[in-house]
């Protein structure tokens, strides 16, 4: 995709026939739907454990479609005001993604969500955010007022069993 914005660039600045930046575009939206079109969802699905996946991709499909919006609303003005340099952001962008893939992603090829998340937790274990631990940040909300319900019928049935009413 990046040697596509570059072929489409220099056929924008004539090195080129035009017909070359057609094909180039073409090539482009085909490794863009085999390659970096899917991976939010397939991220998703390997990074989040199952009963957190649907928040998640909706998250990540409303991202997608702003992300879509702005590409959609903003190209008509960097085409006007960087003419046949107008790709030259998008393969900014597809440099910094392959920079980002390559060095802060983690392998999830054959290990499960759960031992993705304690790989996770081990690697930023030492950060703190706003006076929260990341080691207790991965606890759902709903378990902890799961939780804090359980306890509170426990003591009650406690309470229940000392006074002989249980």
């Amino acid at each position: 995709m990046f040697m596509c914005c570059v072929v489409i660039v220099l056929s924008l600045l004539g090195y080129f026939q035009n017909i070359v930046a057609l094909l180039a575009v073409n090539v482009y939206v085909s490794f863009f739907e085999i390659g970096l079109g899917p991976i939010p969802w397939l991220i998703v699905a390997e990074m989040f454990d199952a009963k957190y996946v649907t928040t998640a991709m909706a998250a990540c499909s409303q991202l997608n479609w702003v992300c879509n919006f702005v590409v959609g609303f903003v190209f008509p003005y960097l085409n006007e005001y960087l003419g046949p340099y107008s790709f030259v952001p998008f393969a900014i962008v597809l440099a910094l993604t392959f920079i980002f893939a390559a060095l802060k992603l983690p392998e999830t090829q054959g290990t499960t969500p759960e031992e993705l998340m304690d790989q996770l937790v081990r690697k930023n274990s030492s950060v703190v955010y706003h006076n929260m631990n990341i080691e207790d940040a991965h606890n759902n909300p709903i378990d902890l007022e799961w939780k804090l319900a359980m306890e509170q019928l426990k003591q009650e049935d406690e309470a229940a069993m000392e006074s002989g009413s249980y």
